[in-house]
């Protein structure tokens, strides 16, 4: 007996009303109380039921009526898994293959009973709009026992690679890259093998194999958090495109203080929802740190990771010394205007102040001492009156462009 699961990524999902914590779905065993590790523990089970004798179509193929059960997992970020999850009564690596590779390869066209995968869903979990399917799909297979399943040197046997390979005609070249967490394979008699999206258990526990379940569904859920924190800044970058390409996202204050917001709550995501599940933090076990670390290598997380950390690592110094440069233009813009507006009001000055001195003295005079018949212009007798009003502007147009010329030049001195 071989009982298969089939995992399907989404994204984009719509909020889901019910929904049970993972405890209540299922048994860990003894690998429950580790579960209490988990921070918020968002993950909800949704039992879309048991369906008898479902027709699975293709464009190309066509398999037997299944009793197959459907759970959906969904967290907070608009991720979630579909479950499909049905037993063979024929466990030959051919046939066992055949089934991984249909609902692999042809996932795209699959239908239930003449309804697309995506609508199958969307009608028996009541959706309010489709979700997209997205690219990783995730397979288990589950067997009795190890029986043919390793070779005398502890590698795996030709069944195995055919299965973790999805396919019983013709294996990769180049050996056979699939991974053997130590810790599974250390009991007589059990069996733990993997590539990238398929695992193949053989003579574990229940509950040993629902909780590796469990960690690799973690994993690619913290894949999809890190493909999805990237994507937010990539399309920020992107929509820069659309705007003033003489000057871009990286001379717009506002834009780039947007995308630093933005680059700080998805640096943030990383941290607490993708780097803790990756390395083990929340639930440390043996036995599933073993195979935590093997699929993580798998799926190539670490390096994921990394350049994502990096990418936005960069773009946060990028965005600081660009916000500083913007700045300071900002503050040679507000000194140039300002020092025009001083040099403004010092010639202002410099025609007010005379003008004021000359009304002062000419406004207040009496007929005795300035007569009607006798011109303000006479300089025989008003001269001295005169040289201090044009000497008064003078010297205050002489200090107003000795300071603008000291600023402009970069002596922030102050008027002495």
């Amino acid at each position: 007996m071989a009982r298969i699961v089939h995992i399907f990524t989404f994204r984009a999902f719509p909020t889901v009303p019910d929904g049970v914590p993972l405890t209540e779905a299922y048994d860990f065993g003894r690998f429950t109380p580790h579960l209490v590790n988990r921070p918020g523990d968002a993950l909800r089970i949704t039992n879309l039921g048991q369906h008898r004798e479902v027709l699975v179509t293709s464009r190309q193929s066509t398999l037997a009526p299944l009793d197959m059960t459907a759970r959906l997992w969904s967290d907070e970020a608009s991720l979630a898994q579909l479950h499909l999850s049905y037993e063979l009564d024929d466990p030959s690596p051919h046939e066992v293959a055949n089934h991984l590779a249909i609902f692999c390869h042809e996932r795209t066209s699959l239908s239930f009973d003449g309804v697309a995968l995506v609508d199958w869903l969307v009608g028996k979990a009541g959706l309010d709009r489709a979700p997209r399917l997205d690219q990783d799909v995730l397979q288990f297979v589950e067997l009795d026992d190890a029986a043919g399943l390793a070779t005398d040197m502890g590698e795996p046997s030709k069944d195995a690679v055919a299965m973790i390979y999805r396919t019983a005609e013709r294996l990769p070249d180049g050996g056979v890259p699939a991974h053997m967490p130590a810790a599974l394979n250390s009991l007589a008699g059990a069996f733990a093998g993997h590539g990238r999206g398929v695992v193949v258990l053989g003579g574990q526990s229940g509950a040993t194999a629902m909780t590796v379940r469990l960690t690799a569904c973690e994993l690619l859920f913290a894949v999809g958090r890190a493909r999805h924190a990237r994507a937010k800044i990539e399309n920020l970058l992107q929509g820069s495109r659309t705007r003033d390409e003489a000057a871009g996202i990286w001379d717009d204050a506002e834009r780039l203080s947007e995308v630093a917001r933005e680059v700080r709550r998805q640096r943030t995501i990383m941290a607490l929802d993708v780097q803790g599940y990756a390395d083990g933090l929340f639930m440390p076990e043996l036995v599933i740190d073993s195979f935590r670390t093997s699929f993580a290598e798998a799926l190539r997380l670490g390096e994921l990771t990394d350049s994502t950390v990096g990418l936005m690592d960069a773009l946060s110094d990028v965005i600081g010394s660009s916000l500083a440069d913007i700045q300071l233009r900002a503050a040679k813009l507000a000194d140039t205007r300002e020092r025009r507006w001083q040099l403004g009001v010092g010639m202002a000055s410099g025609i007010a102040i005379p003008v004021a001195l000359l009304l002062s003295y000419f406004g207040v005079s009496s007929e005795a001492t300035i007569p009607a018949e006798r011109s303000i212009y006479d300089l025989t007798v008003y001269g001295l009156v005169w040289a201090l009003a044009v000497a008064s502007a003078g010297a205050i147009a002489a200090m107003t462009l000795r300071q603008y010329f000291r600023t402009k030049n970069g002596d922030s001195t102050t008027w002495r």
